[in-house]
């Protein structure tokens, strides 16, 4: 809780026990099981091993971003918790709380003074009764002196967005298809060659650390991309 006029929870958005269970069951349970298997085979090289904890390490950050992410409303502020930080903003500064235009999604919205608009995380989107509830607190705590943005400025801030989430988009893409792509030729040359632990390919020990790769430098490159056209 931070500090503030009336810093008092009001409620905690958050997904159901049942489908976080059922995730971190579908998901962290094998990802257990798979450490247990590989890390003690000694025929397999450590930089192979360490490329393999890092895609682990990727599905367990998933499932504990899942248990922790959740909307905090609050009497002065908002607070959005994600995997490694809390977003918290004042109600003053909320300039809008809205379903998102895009027909096929099911988020609710939030805009920000500084132009920042971001999904409220925990299940919020899919139930109209807690976006019904956000509504009234914001309405009831964000003083006299607010005023809605101009039309000019919600669309840029959609557009900063929509720029973001496609940037994220096809950085996903790519970087599945890519690890998936020479995971499969690896493994059929592997096959054919009948290599053992000590001749896997260098290119092939550290295929774990390709999608963390690949997806920092797409998303970077777009993001700037975009960034740079906007400017122009």
């Amino acid at each position: 809780m931070v500090a503030g006029s009336d810093g008092r929870v009001v409620r905690t958005y958050r997904l159901g026990a049942g489908p976080l269970v059922f995730v971190t069951l579908l998901l962290g349970w094998p990802a257990v099981l798979f450490v247990r298997l590989v890390v003690p085979d000694e025929g397999l090289p450590l930089m192979f091993k360490a490329s393999l904890l890092v895609l682990v390490g990727l599905v367990c950050a998933g499932v504990v971003w899942l248990w922790r992410a959740a909307t905090v409303v609050c009497e002065d502020h908002i607070a959005v918790r994600q995997l490694f930080r809390t977003r918290r903003t004042a109600w003053c500064d909320v300039l809008s709380i809205e379903r998102d235009r895009n027909p096929a999604s099911a988020r609710t919205l939030l805009l920000d003074r500084e132009g920042r608009l971001f999904a409220l995380p925990g299940g919020v989107g899919a139930r109209s009764d807690a976006v019904r509830e956000i509504v009234e607190v914001w309405e009831r705590s964000r003083g006299e002196g607010w005023a809605s943005p101009s039309a000019a400025f919600a669309e840029a801030a959609r557009q900063r967005a929509r720029v973001r989430e496609s940037a994220v988009v096809w950085a996903l893409l790519l970087s599945a298809g890519s690890f998936l792509l020479l995971l499969g030729c690896g493994l059929a040359v592997g096959y054919a060659a009948e290599w053992g632990g000590d001749d896997i390919p260098w290119v092939l020990q550290v295929i774990g650390f390709e999608p963390v790769v690949v997806f920092a430098g797409v998303y970077g490159v777009a993001v700037r991309r975009v960034g740079r056209r906007q400017a122009a």
